[in-house]
């Protein structure tokens, strides 16, 4: 009697953000993340500088690039998922469930340096918000002084990701800083048009209200 095939090992998330897949080569200067894209860390004068340099250039500038290329990095982030877990033979991430999927994101952001990053699902279903908190923003951390919200790349990142996931058009939109006293710094994702509805609330409402006027 043959002897029964051994079960295969659980799907580990894990892995797919494992620091030990950056590949670093000093003779060429040249870092590479397990996607094989190269990767440039950016230290804090670096992103001092740049921030003052789009503040001087236009009102407006920094949120909006940065929101744009978080954009495009968080469809491209999907993107790469799906293709390491078809390698992996893994259903891609829109079989996925919605709370394995989170996992990612969370890992992703972790894993590149962004903070602490958590997903919640608790509005989903009833009132189509997620909600997510970032604390040790590294943005934050760097951009001390600044005097207003600096995480568009993390919602940028955020709209990307869920837009590949879902196939629908949304928005992603921080309401809530730690730097203004919020215990972290809040994100909502959902349709355009319901983030701009409450835009003219950030920076005069808490987080709480933000998302209560959004579930009315």
């Amino acid at each position: 009697m043959s002897s029964p095939e051994p079960a295969s090992a659980p799907f580990q998330p894990d892995r797919l953000f494992d620091g030990r897949g950056f590949a670093s080569d000093p003779a060429t200067g040249v870092v590479q993340n397990p996607a094989g894209d190269r990767v440039v860390y950016a230290p804090a004068n670096f992103t001092r500088g740049l921030y003052s340099i789009l503040r001087a250039e236009k009102a407006g500038t920094w949120p909006a690039a940065f929101q744009q290329g978080g954009a495009a990095t968080g469809r491209r982030a999907a993107v790469q998922l799906d293709e390491e877990l078809t390698r992996v033979g893994e259903p891609a991430l829109a079989a996925m469930p919605l709370e394995t999927c989170l996992t990612f994101v969370e890992h992703y952001c972790a894993s590149h340096g962004w903070g602490v990053l958590k997903l919640d699902l608790a509005d989903a279903s009833e009132h189509g918000l997620v909600t997510a908190r970032l604390t040790r923003s590294y943005f934050v951390e760097v951009l001390n002084d600044a005097d207003e919200f600096v995480d568009p790349l993390i919602s940028g990142i955020l709209q990307g990701f869920f837009e590949h996931i879902s196939g629908q058009e949304l928005g992603c939109l921080e309401i809530a800083c730690t730097r203004r006293g919020a215990p972290g710094c809040t994100f909502i994702i959902t349709a355009p048009e319901r983030l701009a509805a409450i835009a003219p609330l950030l920076g005069s409402a808490d987080a709480e209200t933000i998302i209560a006027r959004l579930k009315a």
